[in-house]
């Protein structure tokens, strides 16, 4: 990286560290700005952990006001980066879905007064659902590390260098995780990989 790019860097930490002390003291448009730039990512995460719209609804809903609470307590650790901040938000995004599956009774699907209407044929909404089930079931089957890394890859939508952050691991380790879970998804799935010489 270069001093260019090392200063670019710092002065986004800088601003973000700003943003994220100004939502301490109380500021509504610093909270919302900083709910807005982690929402969609942390919503997606959730969804792909619980596969279920209402559930993870429900915990985005707990998340935020966890986040909230505990917001006044939050510190940066040396680096003040977004990326150590989003390492702090997905740790209690993962915490709420162990807690989650723990607590959980049954398997029962929660019902909606809305009823979604169909865009697709039932025949193609019947294989679109196998296909999914099909790669719920291939992604259980990793390790934790291997699914953790592909759910904040590519569900939430995180460079390798957050993920590596988000995790404590290396760049390098994670590249080495991602290219095995998803050469054994593919084995799983009878998916010929092709490769990238």
């Amino acid at each position: 990286m270069s001093a260019t790019e090392t200063q670019s860097a710092r002065t986004l930490g800088d601003e973000f560290a700003r943003l994220v002390t100004r939502a301490q003291e109380g500021d509504r448009v610093a909270m919302t700005t900083i709910y807005e730039r982690f929402a969609d990512a942390v919503f997606r995460y959730l969804y792909s952990r619980c596969a279920n719209v209402t559930v993870a609804e429900d915990l985005a809903s707990d998340l935020w006001l966890r986040v909230v609470e505990r917001l006044p307590t939050f510190r940066f650790k040396g680096e003040q980066s977004e990326t150590v901040f989003a390492a702090w938000i997905f740790r209690i995004a993962a915490n709420l879905t162990v807690d989650a599956f723990r607590s959980r009774k049954t398997d029962t699907v929660p019902l909606t007064d809305n009823i979604a209407t169909r865009t697709r044929p039932p025949d193609e909404q019947v294989v679109a659902g196998e296909e999914h089930e099909e790669l719920r079931a291939a992604i259980e089957r990793l390790t934790v590390d291997q699914r953790e890394v592909l759910l904040l890859r590519f569900v939430a939508r995180n460079s390798n260098a957050e993920v590596a952050q988000l995790l404590g691991r290396t760049e390098g380790s994670v590249k080495l995780l991602q290219h095995r879970a998803l050469g054994t998804l593919a084995r799983t799935l009878g998916i010929s990989r092709g490769r990238c010489d």
